[in-house]
This record gives structure tokens, sequence and C-alpha cells, in this order.
């Protein structure tokens, strides 16, 4: 795909052709840029801040904590999401801020939440 893109205006072609070298990168090399700007959920990667709403970024992280915390199988609760973020940031958090994080990161799965795969598919 990058070489592809390659012949497409400068911007993209040098974008292009930097996906294309990373490809090549040591494991470790590309785990630790990536590192930078995501999170490892249990082999899923989540960006530590929202493109759309970086405003709930606190409750964000909040979230994916409690995602690590209760490992790969995590079902997280309203009630403990409500707690911790009462705990940590030292307020309630507002149902717009609650359903924008957790749509954005999660699936509802019954009365629960669960990690969103990392495949494409929502559930």
């Amino acid at each position: 795909m990058a070489v592809s893109e390659s012949n497409r205006p400068k911007g993209v072609a040098g974008e292009a052709k930097a996906a294309a070298l990373g490809v090549d990168a040591p494991q470790e090399e590309l785990l630790e840029i990536i590192s930078q700007v995501a999170t490892d959920v249990h082999g899923v990667y989540v960006s530590k801040s929202s493109f759309d709403h970086p405003q709930y970024d606190p409750l964000r992280k909040i979230v994916v904590d409690l995602l690590i915390a209760e490992g790969p199988n995590a079902k997280l609760k309203k009630a403990a999401i409500s707690e911790a973020a009462k705990l940590q940031l030292n307020r309630d958090i507002t149902p717009n801020e609650y359903q924008k994080v957790l749509n954005e990161l999660c699936v509802s799965q019954g009365s629960a939440w669960v990690l969103k795969r990392g495949d494409g598919n929502p559930k």
C-alpha cells in the first residue's frame, strides 16, 4: 500500500514511504514508538487520547486502567467506572462524558462494557 501511495501528492507520498520503512523496523523499536501514543490493553492498542473528545482523556485513562486491571475478559459496570472516576477525579462524571468515552473504547454487552476488539469488528 505504501509503495502504491508513493505516486500521490508529495505530503502523502512522504507519509507512505515512512510507513513502508517502519515495517522493517525491529519490533521492540515499533512497540516503543507505539507506546508513546497508545496503551496495550491485553493485545489491543488503545489511543491514549481521544481524537474527537480530548477533554475527556482523564476519564478515558481511568477506563483503560480498569480494563487492564480486570484482565483480558474485563466487563466493566457503570457503578465501578463512576466510583473510580469519583475517587480519582474528585467529582461525579456527567452522563455525556461517560457515554462518549465508553462508546469510543467499548461495546455494551448486556449490563456491562467490554473493550472493542482490535480487528475492526465492534464485537
